[in-house]
């Protein structure tokens, strides 16, 4: 049977009227996947990608498992606070009208009024590992009532070192359960994992297990760092704010900076998050940025996970990641639920290498794109400054063109020698040299590009003046 609408997995009115609310018409591929193995009672073993709707795949049937009993019957493992706030909010619109008691529990909050929610009752549980941990230690959770099992982000716990927990909390568990297990990828170690605590999973894989990332238009630009600022703000403008904006940054002290610094300058309602806030505070954040009161979030990776936001239509990479991973999971905050999006990266000349390996390593379709020129009316509100980092390889090499070849006498060691001649410059700082009939490249080193640019201008050494271009 082909599974091409909510009402064909035979689920509940409640749940179908939530979906219908939501304006949801077709799952999609991973809901139809999993969810009719997973009502049937079936271990999964499901690798999901960003952005595919996975919450609502587990969701369902964490809602459809459930007796209306106070006894605590799903258990759903999430990496970060964050993940497993965002886990209890989507499962908590998906009951719809179902009399069910949800809460998320999670460290760096007071765990006295989690236990008052549980010993009052909870039929479904979103939590974090050390917390889970504690609570079961107290004698406050009954693992033996727990039907079903939800590992969510799997290999997420494995980079954060969370497995050895993993593994307590499973152990506590009964063992005739229900285990639903969904991962972006998987690792030997999960792998070799869930062979010991499931039973005959179904594997439901997307193309195997390559690198799965959201359908969304990928642009990078060769920036160097001193005109970050400048390029981020010339494609805010051409944006038009058509929708929500994220910024990520990897570090605390940067995101402070460019929050302080555009909120001098643009007319929109600016936030931040970053690791040292309180919990707090960053729900406080996170939840104005669900709701559309923020319209520009600038992040550090504490955002890139479990914010699930269907208004942002832009990431932006202000800084590469240094992993494959979480590139993906930032630019994996637009483009949500078949929606259209855009994550545009700036690249500086230390961070090539890493756009070297998303292409021709892991096969991604990034575009190189030109930064938008401000025209009209809108004007850029910062100046771009001179800087060779922006034409040059991964190796600070940047390419000369010079309309002189074999026709007028050149040659390589002619060319070689002639730069030399011009400055004091040393072997190292000149790289390739390409010499066609009419025409010639040579790379230059970007600390003397200035220089061999103002010795060749108006130079008359070759028998006549020849242009030389940047390439």
């Amino acid at each position: 049977m082909q599974n091409n609408t909510f009402e064909s997995f035979g689920i509940s009115k409640e749940i179908l009227d939530s979906i219908n609310k939501k304006g949801w018409k077709n799952p999609t591929d991973i809901q139809k996947d999993s969810i009719p193995f997973a009502l049937s009672g079936q271990d999964i073993l499901g690798q999901a990608k960003t952005g595919s709707g996975k919450t609502v795949s587990f969701g369902i049937p964490a809602i459809e498992k459930c007796i209306e009993n106070k006894k605590l019957q799903v258990l759903i493992l999430t990496p970060t606070r964050e993940l497993a706030s965002q886990v209890y909010e989507e499962i908590s619109w998906l009951k719809g009208e179902r009399n069910l008691n949800i809460a998320a529990f999670y460290g760096g909050v007071g765990i006295e009024p989690q236990i008052e929610k549980l010993e009052s009752g909870l039929e479904l549980l979103v939590g974090t590992p050390g917390r889970i941990i504690d609570l079961i230690r107290r004698g406050n959770i009954d693992t033996s009532s727990i039907e079903l099992f939800i590992l969510d982000e799997a290999d997420r716990m494995l980079d954060m070192g969370f497995f050895p927990d993993v593994e307590w909390i499973i152990q506590k568990l009964n063992p005739e359960r229900q285990t639903l297990l969904f991962s972006a990828t998987f690792p030997q170690e999960i792998l070799h994992l869930s062979s010991e605590f499931m039973k005959n999973p179904e594997h439901i894989l997307t193309s195997e297990l390559e690198l799965e990332i959201p359908d969304i238009t990928q642009k990078f630009s060769k920036i160097g760092r001193i005109n970050k600022s400048w390029a981020l703000n010339n494609i805010l403008l051409e944006f038009k704010f058509e929708g929500q904006v994220l910024v990520f940054c990897n570090t605390k002290r940067m995101v402070e900076m460019l929050e302080q610094r555009f909120s001098k300058v643009l007319d929109k309602k600016i936030s931040s998050l970053q690791g040292d806030m309180s919990q707090n505070a960053r729900e406080k954040v996170m939840t104005k940025f669900k709701s559309g009161e923020i319209d520009l979030l600038i992040s550090t990776d504490v955002a890139a996970r479990g914010l699930h936001v269907d208004g942002v239509n832009l990431v932006v990479n202000y800084d590469l990641p240094t992993q494959v991973d979480s590139y993906v999971h930032r630019i994996g905050r637009t483009g949500r639920m078949g929606n259209s999006g855009l994550a545009w990266s700036l690249v500086s000349f230390e961070e090539t290498s890493m756009i070297t390996m998303l292409k021709n390593v892991h096969g991604l379709d990034l575009i190189e794109s030109e930064i938008p020129e401000i025209k009209g009316e809108e004007k850029s509100h910062f100046s771009k400054k001179k800087d060779w980092n922006e034409h040059s390889d991964m190796f600070g090499m940047v390419s000369l063109g010079i309309n002189i070849g074999y026709d007028e006498g050149m040659s390589h060691q002619k060319l070689f020698d002639w730069v030399k001649s011009l400055i004091r410059i040393s072997d190292l700082a000149l790289g390739s040299i390409d010499v066609g009939d009419d025409k010639s490249t040579i790379d230059v080193h970007q600390s003397k590009v200035d220089y061999v640019l103002g010795a060749i201008n108006n130079n008359s050494d070759l028998g006549r003046i020849v242009d030389v271009e940047i390439l």
